[in-house]
């Protein structure tokens, strides 16, 4: 059977990408409390926005630079699009705003360990919208 891509690609397993995401929502709920602690949040539901921006924006800034967050790179694994290119913004914002609604309860997040289990690709949602694979690096 041929390869739908033009790449040699391993997808990333479902565990890695697991860590990868524990990883990087430890890191960037740390940062969230180190900004809020120093610009003085003063309320709960700010600082639950403070902490999504800082999330999502790890996530699109960092697949955007790098291909790949830092817990994705610790673990080895990176982000393309479906041709095996690097990512534009617009994808990065795209597949990661998922995030916010796909990781606001454990019912979401096994439903989305579900959808990468199912799909040939490992594609969660986000991946599915914007056409994107996460594979090992």
């Amino acid at each position: 059977m041929d390869e739908p891509y033009p790449l040699q690609v391993r997808m990333a397993s479902v565990t890695a990408r697991g860590g990868a995401w524990l990883i990087d929502i430890v890191a960037s709920f740390i940062i969230a409390v180190i900004v809020s602690a120093a610009v003085g949040v003063v309320s709960d539901a700010l600082a639950v926005v403070l902490f999504l921006l800082i999330l999502v924006g790890w996530y699109v800034v960092s697949e955007v630079v790098w291909g790949q967050t830092p817990g994705k790179r610790l673990v080895g694994i990176k982000v393309v699009d479906t041709n095996g290119n690097e990512i534009s913004a617009g994808t990065a914002t795209l597949r990661n705003i998922t995030k916010i609604v796909g990781g606001s309860s454990l019912l979401f997040i096994l439903v989305g360990v579900v959808l990468i289990a199912d799909s040939r690709d490992n594609q969660r949602l986000g991946d599915r919208l914007a056409e994107t694979l996460v594979v090992q690096a």
